[in-house]
């Protein structure tokens, strides 16, 4: 008689299943693991380190930081997303278990997580913004826990210091942080800010660090008056200066510096296409149109932002407005827009983002020739379509590790793109006019046995 097959449900990496396995199984495998994996073992340190108290903690994460800090080497596409999920733990370590045991010692680890992000901007590519948000979670925890750690009026001076003798950026992040503190303290900030750049003007700040103190303090005049003459007729600043009149109720003033600075007013490049600098002009625009009671006009507008930027969030409003069944149509006409735009990685990333698989993948086989894009992307966009577009992914694939083997530098991560590609094409059986795997690799590197077999 055979024996009874446990359930399925036994299997399952639950929390009590883990726990029926006992402690010392449990602590053997995470010992197991943590000699090939440094993040599990930096994170079980900290989990102990808790154990001790704040200091101890603070001690574990200082390391962290400080290797952080120290360390110059470039970090590859591939170790991106282990990247920002070490970051992440490091920051939300902070932010949970140490500032429940000590507010005060958490906001000064925050700040010097913050203090990072200036020289990682220099290690990591960040297309798609995912490192700085973790700075940007990183404000929003300091704000977060700043009524449990107050800022006491008396240090603002202090804070006046560190802003005056910083870096712009530094300034820009510290500002929502600094608005968790409150409007009376970031206007006592502003205010020896202020003091320390009469007596030095020579001396003072970047206007980027002011106008962060200034919104942080809600003090939309102060802010104004960074602005110079010349820097109100250029779309981009009149558009940071009628965001901030627009929010304070002060329509028609945002109304007249948007017109002043009006980038339709201006020549084209030589393709003929709008400069991409201008939209966010266009977006606070439309936002005052529809303020003014200009609703139709801001609505034409928003369709006519979204063929120039491929905008989701522009189209999901444009969307919004529309009775039923239009907005069917709508949407159809905006899937036709993102397959012929160009860059093609850009018309190709809106339709895997919204997400749209199979217009990306006619777009991808319609335009083959076209396909371009990080190979990172491109190899994520792949294997989403692997299953119902294996043609369209094999596509992407061999482009990825068309791009990557140019590069002498990302030859190596090339191979485990080619062992995909190889897999798919077997699959696919009948290529329909895409060359074999083993033509694809004579073509690219000139050998009659792909290189990445040795």
């Amino acid at each position: 008689m055979k024996a009874k097959r446990p359930p399925a449900s036994a299997k399952r990496l639950t929390t009590a299943n883990l726990e029926a396995l006992g402690a010392d199984r449990l602590s053997a495998l995470l010992l197991e693991l943590s000699d090939s994996q440094p993040a599990l073992k930096r994170r079980l340190r900290m989990e102990l380190s808790a154990e001790l108290g704040a200091e101890a903690l603070a001690e574990e994460i200082d390391k962290r930081l400080a290797m952080i800090a120290s360390s110059k080497a470039k970090v590859s596409w591939r170790k991106r997303p282990e990247f920002i999920l070490d970051l992440n733990v490091v920051r939300r370590m902070i932010a949970g278990k140490l500032a429940d045991l000590d507010a005060g010692i958490a906001m000064r680890r925050l700040w010097a997580f913050l203090d990072l992000a200036d020289g990682l901007s220099l290690r990591v590519k960040d297309p798609k913004g995912e490192v700085d948000q973790v700075f940007v979670a990183a404000a929003g925890d300091m704000a977060a826990l700043a009524p449990r750690a107050p800022a006491d009026i008396a240090l603002a001076g202090e804070v006046a210091d560190m802003l005056f003798k910083g870096s712009s950026a530094g300034g820009e992040r510290l500002g929502p942080a600094l608005a968790g503190f409150g409007k009376p303290f970031a206007a006592a900030v502003l205010t020896e800010l202020n003091i320390r750049i009469a007596a030095r003007p020579a001396f003072k700040p970047s206007a980027r660090v002011i106008r962060a103190v200034a919104d942080a303090a809600g003090d939309v005049d102060a802010f104004v008056e960074t602005v110079s003459g010349t820097l109100r007729h250029d779309p981009g600043t009149a558009a940071a200066v009628g965001r901030r009149l627009l929010d304070a109720g002060r329509i028609e003033e945002a109304l007249a510096t948007l017109q002043a600075a009006d980038p339709r007013n201006r020549a084209r490049g030589l393709d003929g296409r709008p400069d991409p600098a201008a939209e966010p002009w266009y977006a606070v625009w439309i936002e005052v149109l529809e303020q003014s009671g200009e609703t139709r006009a801001a609505h034409e507008e928003r369709w006519a932002a979204f063929e120039r930027t491929l905008s989701a969030a522009q189209l999901r409003r444009f969307l919004k407005a529309l009775p039923d069944f239009d907005d069917v149509e709508a949407l159809d006409r905006a899937f036709e827009v993102a397959a012929r735009y160009t860059p093609f990685s850009d018309g190709l990333a809106f339709l895997m983002d919204w997400p749209a698989l199979p217009e990306a993948a006619a777009m991808i086989q319609a335009r083959r020739d076209e396909v371009s894009g990080e190979p990172g992307d491109l190899a994520e966009w792949a294997a989403r379509l692997d299953a119902r577009y294996p043609r369209a992914a094999l596509i992407l694939l061999r482009t990825a590790i068309t791009i990557l083997w140019t590069n002498a530098r990302t030859r190596a991560e090339a191979e485990p793109l080619a062992d995909e590609a190889e897999g798919l094409a077997r699959r696919l059986g009948d290529l329909d006019g895409l060359e074999s795997h083993e033509a694809f690799s004579l073509r690219l590197t000139a050998r009659r046995s792909a290189p990445w077999k040795r």
